[in-house]
Formats: C-alpha cells, sequence, structure tokens
C-alpha cells in the first residue's frame, strides 16, 4: 500500500503528525501501547506552563488539564491514556509490529517491510518519519519505579527522586548504562527496593526506559526524518512538534 508518510513509533509526535495526514499516515509500532515514551517510562514531563502553538494541541493540553493531571508541581497523566487512543481513533495504526528493514527506493519512495500478525508486508511512502529513540540521540539513560512515601519523598543512594501523582508518592529514577538491557534494569529495581526506607512501598516499574536526547545529535543521511517525541518537555509539546511537521498536510 501507498502512503504519504510511514511513521515509526506510535509517541506522542507520531499522534500529531496522523492529525494532520489523516489516512495518507501509517504508523508502526512494535510494542503493544502508544505513549509509552511517557507513559511507560513513568515521566510525564515538565513545564506546561509553556503553551503550544497548534491549536490542536493547545486541545490536548485542555484535555489533561480537565482530567486533573496537574497539581502544583506534581503531575500524573495516568487518566490522559484515553485520551491519546482518541486521537488515534481512526487513524492507521500498527501496534504489535516489528519494524524488519526501512530502504529508499528512489527520489521520493521509501519501502518500509514489517512483520505482524499478517506476516511480512512491506508498505511503500514518500517519506518516513522516525519518532523513536536510538543509540545515537541520548546522552542518558534510567529506569524508573514510583513509590508510596510518608512525605512524597525518598532518599536512596545514587538516584534522583522526584514527587508527582497523588501527595505521597514519588519517581525514583535508576542511572543505567548505554548497553544496559531490560531484564538487568528490573533487577535493579528488585535490589532497590530491598533498601527502600520505613514506610515506603512500590508502586509500579516502567515498562521502558527513559532518556535525556541530546540536543546536537547527528542524523544519518538515510533520507529518513528524525523527530523523537522524548526530545521535547512533555508530551503535549511532542504532539505539537508533530501537528507543526504535518503542517497543511490535509
Amino acid at each position: 500500500m501507498q502512503y504519504e508518510v510511514i511513521v515509526l513509533g506510535a509517541t506522542f509526535t507520531a499522534a500529531g503528525i496522523a492529525e494532520k495526514y489523516g489516512k495518507k499516515c501509517l504508523i508502526v509500532e512494535r510494542s503493544t501501547e502508544a505513549g509509552y515514551e511517557f507513559f511507560g517510562a513513568l515521566h510525564f514531563g515538565q513545564d506546561y506552563e509553556q503553551k503550544p502553538v497548534t491549536e490542536e494541541a493547545k486541545k490536548l493540553l485542555d484535555v489533561f488539564a480537565k482530567k486533573k493531571a496537574f497539581e502544583g508541581q506534581r503531575v500524573c497523566l495516568y487518566d490522559c491514556a484515553p485520551s491519546l487512543y482518541k486521537l488515534l481513533e481512526g487513524k492507521n495504526v500498527l501496534l504489535n509490529t516489528e519494524i524488519i528493514s526501512v530502504e529508499k527506493a528512489a527520489e521520493n519512495e521509501f519501502l518500509c517491510t514489517v512483520h505482524g500478525v499478517k506476516g511480512y508486508r512491506t508498505f511503500k511512502a514518500k517519506r518516513v518519519v522516525d519518532t523513536r529513540v536510538h543509540a545515537f540521540m541520548y546522552s542518558e539513560k534510567t529506569f524508573n519505579f514510583s513509590v508510596d512515601t510518608k512525605d512524597g519523598f525518598c532518599k536512596m543512594p545514587g538516584m534522583l527522586c522526584e514527587k508527582w501523582g497523588f501527595e505521597r508518592n514519588a519517581v525514583l529514577r535508576i542511572p543505567m548504562e548505554k548497553e544496559a538491557s531490560y531484564s538487568e534494569a528490573r533487577k535493579k529495581v528488585y535490589e532497590a527496593v530491598k533498601h527502600l526506607p520505613d514506610g515506603a512501598k512500590l508502586l509500579c516499574v516502567a515498562n521502558v526506559f527513559d532518556y535525556a536526547i541530546d540536543s546536537d545529535y547527528s542524523v544519518p543521511e538515510d533520507g529518513v526524518v528524525y523527530l523523537p517525541s522524548k526530545a521535547y518537555k512533555n508530551p503535549v509539546l511532542a504532539f505539537d512538534a508533530g501537528v507543526l511537521f504535518g503542517g497543511d498536510a490535509k
């Protein structure tokens, strides 16, 4: 099948691109969920006072506010996940689909081969936009988990703690090596939980890594547009960037 643009990663930026391209856009994602770069990483963003540019993103910010995602300096977006899926409703989105290869076939044609429940398939598009995080992009990598505490703060050696969500909740971020695997990260959480302060209880563990994107990473000269959603300070701004990229595509 032929599309105007294929987007790699079902991220907030991807949702913004699809908002403009509509049926002319195909989003491909290897995992089973969208918005994982914020939701799944337990990183709900910051600087929400920085207003988005597009009307679409302003509406999304209003939705988050109506769902009471913000409480002072605390942010909890769990109730906002359905808002992202609402944006993706009716769009061409393939979840649980592995991206096998992306090849430039001609000046304005890419071939994207994927594997999913329907086996191997190859799609054509004039452009490919990659909204995922790659090793050449980031300077820091953490694995996060949340705890319930006595006062919303939990001091642990070598970890960054920040308050989030409800009054007593906090997120702890474990620094990880670039080569560290998901299973290694889970083991570190397991060991850390053994040493939680009195009164602190584990709430949940991230299912993906969290990243700090470099501002000056070198882009491969492969014709793909790299627009990592995680490069933005919060999911609304990431969605805003996607809408801006789409421009007047419709």
